[in-house]
């Protein structure tokens, strides 16, 4: 929709299809619906570049390839997609601060017949996501709560941690449990054996005596924002190492850093009951790198 000249909407792309966003609908027997069955993807948009894309589309391959979702565009197809996506909602964007792309797939609803099933074909959806720069900037200038909440990951044995996906009943718990500590709390998922993950929006890293700490690689989604901070921390010099964090080590740390796709690197400014420096000097050293590096994108 257009108003006065200002795309109050954007257009989407479904299944072949470019509609207005708030149009956006699925099947109720879309095994996104049914199942929970649905691959995504959030890329950021810097100074009207994606930004990482090639890692992003990495990770989406690998996550569909797991899903058994056959059928979709392939990475360049994608990236042309994307292009006209952008191209189509240019008036849109042109009254956004800050800005996304979200990709989803699902397999799509099998179409049951008297006598005969017709194979799905594949769901895809691809939108624009604004992104609130005040709370973004809230996050990078005086950080976030952190609270450490009894909620597991569910074991790899049930899907690949390195999957991105829709289902987030995990994160959802853990955010209620949050939440009842502290409204903006984020809450942080422990593994079988008590340690450290991530949270529903953020990788997790600690700072001890000036070495920067994951955890293992088979603990978490392997965000894209982690991989470009880890190699910020090669050019800088920090010593970046992955373990498993137990949750005392995660209260005790002399800094939390968080990486995500909206905010890039913001940090906790508390964890349970214990503020945290804020900001600590690792992380401005982190913030001012990305910073340069995504103006330059």
């Amino acid at each position: 929709m257009i108003k006065d000249g200002i795309a109050l909407s954007a257009l989407a792309f479904l299944n072949g299809d470019w509609i207005p966003d708030d149009q956006l609908a699925l099947p109720l027997s879309d095994p996104a619906v049914t199942h929970g069955v649905c691959a995504v993807e959030r890329m950021r948009v810097y100074h009207g570049q994606l930004w990482q894309t090639e890692l992003h589309l990495q990770r989406w391959q690998r996550t569909i390839d797991a899903l058994k979702i056959s059928g979709l565009p392939s990475a360049a197809g994608l990236q042309q997609l994307i292009s006209e996506l952008m191209d189509r909602n240019e008036s849109w964007i042109a009254n956004q601060t800050s800005f996304g792309v979200v990709l989803l797939a699902s397999p799509g609803s099998l179409i049951t017949g008297a006598h005969t099933q017709t194979a799905p074909q594949p769901t895809l959806i691809l939108h624009l996501y604004c992104i609130d720069e005040g709370a973004m900037q809230q996050r990078i200038e005086h950080g976030m709560p952190l609270v450490i909440t009894d909620v597991q990951q569910p074991p790899s044995a049930s899907w690949d941690r390195r999957l991105k996906v829709r289902s987030r009943l995990h994160y959802y718990l853990a955010d209620q449990q949050a939440h009842q500590v502290h409204p903006l709390a984020s809450g942080v998922l422990v593994d079988h054996d008590g340690t450290v993950t991530e949270t529903a929006i953020a990788n997790v890293l600690l700072v001890q005596k000036g070495s920067v700490l994951s955890p293992q690689p088979d603990q978490i989604l392997p965000g894209v924002s982690l991989q470009v901070v880890q190699r910020l921390c090669a050019e800088l010099q920090l010593p970046f190492l992955t373990r498993r964090l137990n949750t005392q080590r995660l209260r005790e740390a002399d800094e939390v850093i968080l990486t995500g796709t909206s905010c890039g690197v913001w940090f906790a400014s508390q964890v349970d009951d214990r503020m945290m420096p804020s900001p600590g000097p690792v992380y401005t050293q982190l913030r001012q790198a990305w910073d340069r590096i995504t103006s330059a994108s």
